[in-house]
């Protein structure tokens, strides 16, 4: 039997034998990039460490030894019958002996000297025989300052004071344009002058306090097309639009008319492009769709505010330059109401970033010029050969994105995407659009240019389009295709994933007694994976707003699977909604994800500007970060409870959090 032992000897590099346990990166699957080491991991990996340090380096050495012993017993001594055998082994096994307890030894007094490798503000590994554990994160308490007044509707990324910095093609200015950390504000945003709790749901869906959102520009503009009306310290939202003069109850009755799928569940997802005060998303709730109303910062004064103040989902955002912050085939539906984008110019690229979040089988839904022209075009300031000529050119577009006319009636036209390949296949290289090529990831959504090409869903998934998705309610719980492209994503782990969330849901229940009832209207998720959360709390009078890390698994295409809505972000910057607009932040190990990247303390400031007065934070952490981000909290005026996990696993803690109601001090103004 041949030796296991090498002929030669190899001469190594000299490197001392140790089993210290060192911070180890934790690869991310989405981007390649390292994640900061974990404690309780570092705790796992660590136990029984002390043991194998003091054996390890010796049993390598003992074996060699009883390995050449072994040999050389076995053979008989007969000149010329060690040929094999170099004649340096004896000396060379020697002095490998002895650099090995050296380097055991020196292995040692490094394992010993922990403290070493550790900053001042990490803890060290404690040892013992029963537990190895790293002493929670401790930080220096501090009370934030109030902001002045004129910040109260302060939204970062999208602040009109900064427009003049940036260009006005395509209205770019309006985009994402976040400060730099190096300027942002440690301090806390003040609600308005007479401020009150929300008015609770169903009831806010019609009305909703002056004072919260005391804005007048809509009410005045808009006061002949019933957009909302203001009367005494109210406002009152009748559902009226420019194009839906009946209001927006019998605009949606035609809709369904001309779209069967909306009365029947196999239309769940909607964005609405230029929402106004969100009345079309708000009346769609009723027939079970969920709408994102989407809407700029722009002179109509916070509609996006008046919308999450209603309880309707809504996000700042426009189509102009970058792609919208949803992955592609998501939406089963999208509309434009006189939303004014010029869908036909700068070679329909706005129209091709709408082909790309619809779903296969999607709707588009336009109404507004050019839609019914003949009738309406005196109205809008041009001529009805213009018109037509304005209608031609968008059915050619659309015609050319294979995209066909499903149905039209009188202000409402309805184009359908198609639903298999056969169109994108008669496509050939010098058609317009060209096709995307392979390097382009059609999911690509966080600070991606528009591109000028058509994305063609994925040959890969059968179950993509409208008429494949099961219907809802049923999709919620049906796994869906996409989850492959998640890293050691399967069935086995959605199944998972939802029994988990039951159970903690029914814990933060127990905890919160709040959380299911008419005081809690809008909620965040501000790290999902699948949608669990949201899933488990699908019976209660809320809707959840699932964020993504744009740096994390890219799971938000199973959300939409799902028929839940949501939207990728990087919590390194603020989100794009307006101060004081959820009432419950939802935060499950975010930290542990993203330290290394994100400041806790800008995060945990953004989630107070967006959290209303008296809602509530639910935040799941490793006991590492939670001391600490209970010492933020409560510089922020939070009150705190530290609680047990469903399981009381003692490496994961909740903090349950709720924002204290206060008004300015009008001495910082």
């Amino acid at each position: 039997m041949a030796s296991s032992l090498p002929g030669p000897a190899v001469i190594v590099p000299y490197r001392p034998i140790r089993r210290c346990i060192f911070p180890t990166p934790h690869f991310q699957p989405r981007t390649g990039k390292s994640r900061p080491f974990v404690p309780q991991k570092v705790a796992e990996e660590a136990e029984d460490a002390a043991a194998f340090r003091t054996f390890d380096g010796l049993l390598v050495c003992f074996w060699i030894v009883f390995h050449l012993k072994s040999k050389m017993k076995n053979k008989d001594f007969r000149p010329g019958a060690y040929l094999d055998i170099n004649p340096r082994i004896v000396p060379f096994t020697l002095g490998f002996i002895i650099l090995c307890g050296f380097s055991f030894y020196l292995g040692g007094i490094f394992c010993s000297e922990k403290n070493r490798y550790f900053k001042q503000d990490e803890a060290p590994i404690v040892q013992s025989q029963q537990e190895t554990t790293v002493d929670p994160l401790k930080i220096e308490y501090v009370e934030f300052s109030e902001c002045s007044l004129n910040y109260q509707d302060y939204t970062p990324c999208t602040d009109p004071k900064r427009w003049k910095k940036y260009r006005n093609y395509r209205l770019s200015f309006m985009e994402r344009h976040c400060p730099q950390i190096t300027v942002r504000n440690e301090c806390l945003i003040p609600p308005p002058d007479g401020y009150k709790p929300p008015i609770r749901w169903p009831k806010s869906k019609d009305q909703c306090w002056y004072r919260n959102v005391p804005y007048d520009w809509i009410s005045n503009k808009k006061s002949t097309q019933h957009w909302l009306r203001k009367e005494g310290d109210k406002f009152f939202f009748p559902g009226g639009g420019t194009m839906f003069p009946n209001g927006v109850n019998s605009y949606v009755k035609l809709m369904q008319k001309l779209i069967p799928g909306m009365k029947n569940g196999t239309i769940r997802t909607a964005i609405d492009t230029g929402c106004g005060v969100a009345s079309w998303g708000g009346d769609l709730l009723d027939h079970g769709i969920l709408t994102v109303s989407l809407a700029p910062r722009d002179n109509h004064e916070a509609q996006v505010q008046f919308a999450l103040e209603r309880g309707i989902p809504a996000i700042l955002g426009i189509i102009s330059t970058q792609r919208l912050p949803f992955p592609s085939n998501s939406f089963d539906m999208a509309h434009c109401s006189r939303c004014l984008i010029p869908w036909t110019e700068y070679d329909g690229i706005y129209l091709l970033e709408i082909h790309r979040i619809l779903r296969p089988g999607g709707f588009w839904v336009l109404s507004g010029p050019p839609i019914n022209y003949e009738h309406r075009w005196h109205g809008w300031n041009t001529t009805v050969e213009e018109q037509k000529s304005d209608y031609d050119r968008l059915k050619k577009l659309l015609t050319s994105m294979c995209f066909k006319l499903y149905n039209k009636m009188d202000d409402i036209a309805v184009w359908q995407k198609s639903l298999d390949s056969s169109c994108y296949d008669r496509l050939t290289s010098s058609s317009y659009p060209p096709k995307c090529d392979y390097s382009s990831d059609p999911d690509s959504a966080w600070y991606t240019p528009l591109q000028p090409c058509l994305t063609i869903p994925s040959q890969k998934f059968k179950k993509l389009g409208l008429n494949s998705v099961p219907k809802w309610p049923n999709r919620l719980h049906v796994c869906p295709e996409r989850i492959s492209m998640i890293f050691n994503g399967n069935s086995g782990g959605f199944k998972h994933d939802n029994s988990r969330w039951k159970v903690r849901v029914k814990h933060y229940k127990a905890l919160l007694p709040a959380l299911g009832s008419d005081e809690i209207r809008n909620v965040m998720d501000m790290n999902t994976l699948y949608g669990g959360f949201a899933t488990s709390l699908i019976d209660s009078p809320l809707w959840v707003m699932n964020v993504v890390s744009s740096y994390g698994p890219n799971s938000l295409g199973v959300v939409y699977d799902r028929g839940l809505t949501g939207t990728y972000h990087d919590w390194c910057e603020p989100f794009s909604t307006y101060p004081r607009t959820y009432d419950l932040l939802h935060l499950d190990g975010l930290f542990t994800a993203e330290s290394h990247r994100c400041e806790m303390k800008y995060v945990l400031l953004e989630m107070d500007r967006i959290l209303r007065p008296n809602g509530y934070a639910i935040i799941r952490e490793s006991y590492y970060f939670i001391d600490a981000i209970a010492t933020i909290a409560k510089g922020m005026r939070w009150d705190c409870e530290k609680q047990g996990t469903e399981y009381i696993v003692s490496k994961e803690k909740l903090l349950v959090c709720q924002k204290k109601l206060w008004h300015a001090n009008h001495s910082r103004e």
